[in-house]
């Protein structure tokens, strides 16, 4: 006996059934689908959110001891010192205003400060962390911030311009040649007769008779009496810094300033400006008052351990020494073409298509070096014309920025001294080659990437020759250093005999100062290698003395810089300052993230 199996009789409407419960599973699973993508793109755009947020608020940028620097810090930071820039710039127009500087003056300024906030963003990471570790460094120094020096600087801040009156003597230095300016003896002068005024003053003698004696201002007869003068008024910087730092009835030291005067002031009164309606305002917009005044206590530790450190550089009497030099220009290159001397020469570069870059693999025939060629004839037609030599000189150097494709177009088209083997082949063909007086034309002509119209200047001997007449004229019986000096010196100090005047081991370079501190009084050095020349150098003094008013602005400005920069050296090679993208910083350290402000 045998069994089938039955067959299930399927209808249509199970059929039907079936189908339409696929239909419903597929658009429940497109559905769920198309949920989960929205949640998905939802948590992503959460999170981009989130870290944007992160990045703009949270994460450091640097670390300075104890301290995270993060972005609402910098931030806060860029802010403050934008604020001060625009308000000063609005104290400049306003000092313009009251008649208390000139129109050029007011430009110059206020050019400067807008330089300033356009730098703003390239330096404030490294600004801010310099603040920030001096404020620390200050206090391993011993020196705290107190509350009410953070109230003074912030009510400083928001005032107007703080007036003082002011007593002023100048010597300015008496240049026998005005237009190079006073030489290292007539400045030498100047100074000592302001050291002589301070003497006296320091003495007890009453500031006008000193004043009417050694000033050279025009407040003199006046007993050196400026008046009430904002900060503003005060043209030279150096001084006005000075004056506007020191407290009333003070004297400052003797200030060489920008135009290489020398000036001593007192402060007899001073008078508090009010704060300026709406300052306030501007300031608070952007920068919370308890952030800025944070900012305001790592400005004044850091601003007194300067104050400090340079304090105790200046009060120091280190040895020094007074020297003359006689500089020789060039350095030996050994090549036997040098050994014809060098060439003083200016140039007008003509490269066709005023391209020197691409000039040299133009086809010869190419229509741009005939083009070229015809602007050279051009140029060089209406300097022929000029008949006087000095006149031509300076209608060259007044076509060469216009006319010239040489980089040399920015000094007036001037080379200066140059041996052979330094100008292209038919330059220096052109140039070493017959004889030439000053003033002469010498061109067009042809060169592998322009045409050339040179101007002759003068013609020396090799390096190795000066070199050698400087030592043959030391050599002779009772020589005269200075006089030699002022014969074959190519170098500024020549007029006055080769006297650069006083100098510490740290105004040199350390190899010249072992050099020179080595020599015995009036001993004369072999040629020493510096720069881009040699110097002869005499030791004509040796002494133990305090630094005078031509030292300290060098001093000044290297004693604190130096003195930093071993320490930050230091902590970040010990991990104290971690700096992004300077080092391997590690798992647990900072990322760059100065882009995400």
């Amino acid at each position: 006996m045998s069994m089938r199996v039955r067959r299930r009789n399927v209808t249509l409407r199970s059929r039907l059934g079936r189908l339409v419960e696929t239909e419903e599973r597929q658009n429940f699973v497109v559905s769920a689908l198309f949920v989960l993508a929205i949640l998905a793109t939802v948590a992503i755009l959460v999170g981009a959110v989130a870290l944007a947020w992160y990045n703009e608020n949270i994460r450091p940028l640097a670390r300075v001891g104890s301290v995270e620097i993060g972005p609402q810090l910098m931030r806060d930071r860029l802010n403050l010192e934008s604020w001060r820039i625009e308000r000063e710039l609005d104290a400049i127009t306003q000092a313009q205003i009251n008649g208390e500087i000139d129109a050029a003056t007011a430009q110059e300024r206020q050019t400067a400060l807008q330089q300033q906030l356009q730098g703003l963003a390239a330096t404030g990471l490294d600004d801010l962390i310099d603040l920030v570790y001096q404020s620390q460094l200050a206090g391993q120094e011993g020196i705290s911030v107190a509350d009410a020096e953070i109230d003074a600087r912030w009510a400083a801040e928001l005032a107007g311009a703080e007036q003082r009156h002011v007593l002023l003597i100048t010597v300015e230095p008496e240049a026998v040649n005005e237009e190079e300016g006073p030489s290292v003896t007539e400045r030498s002068a100047a100074r000592e007769r302001a050291e002589e005024a301070l003497a006296l003053l320091n003495s007890g003698r009453p500031w006008a008779d000193v004043a009417r004696e050694f000033s050279t201002d025009d407040t003199a007869a006046g007993g050196g009496d400026l008046g009430l003068v904002t900060r503003n008024s005060i043209e030279d910087e150096p001084f006005a810094s000075e004056l506007f730092d020191i407290e009333s009835g003070a004297t400052t030291r003797i200030i060489r300033g920008d135009d290489g005067s020398y000036r001593i002031g007192r402060v007899t009164e001073i008078v508090q400006a009010a704060e300026v309606p709406g300052l306030r305002d501007r300031l608070l917009a952007d920068v919370s008052e308890t952030n800025a005044r944070q900012l305001l206590s790592y400005e004044i530790g850091a601003d007194r351990l300067e104050d400090k450190i340079v304090a105790e550089t200046l009060a120091e009497t280190p040895e020094q020494v007074r020297i003359a030099v006689i500089y020789i220009e060039g350095l030996a290159s050994g090549d036997e073409e040098d050994a014809e001397g060098e060439v003083d020469y200016s140039e007008i570069v003509f490269a066709p298509g005023d391209d020197l870059v691409t000039a040299p693999d133009l086809d010869p025939e190419d229509p741009a070096w005939a083009t070229a060629e015809a602007d050279a004839n051009t140029i060089f037609d209406q300097l022929n014309a000029v008949a006087d030599r000095e006149e031509r000189a300076q209608r060259f150097e007044e076509l060469a920025p216009a006319s010239s494709d040489s980089p040399t177009r920015e000094d007036g088209g001037r080379v200066g001294f140059v041996p052979r083997s330094i100008p292209p082949v038919a330059v220096g063909d052109a140039l070493f080659e017959g004889e030439h007086a000053e003033g002469d034309l010498i061109g067009p002509l042809r060169g592998d990437a322009a045409w050339y119209l040179l101007l002759f200047h003068d013609k020396r001997a090799s390096i190795e020759d000066r070199i050698q007449a400087v030592r043959d004229a030391l050599a002779e019986p009772d020589a005269d250093f200075g006089a030699v000096a002022r014969e074959l010196s190519e170098g500024p100090e020549a007029e006055s005999g080769g006297e650069v005047g006083w100098l510490t081991r740290d105004q040199l370079d350390d190899e010249l100062a072992e050099n020179i501190f080595a020599l015995e009084v009036g001993e004369i050095s072999e040629p020493l290698e510096l720069g881009n020349g040699h110097y002869f150098v005499k030791l004509e003094e040796r002494a133990v003395r305090s630094l005078d008013a031509d030292q300290v602005p060098n001093v000044m400005f290297n004693a604190f810089e130096d003195w930093y920069a071993e320490k930050l050296q230091a902590a970040k090679d010990n991990g104290t300052v971690v700096v992004p993208g300077e080092e391997d910083l590690g798992d647990d350290d900072l990322e760059p993230g100065l882009d995400q402000l």
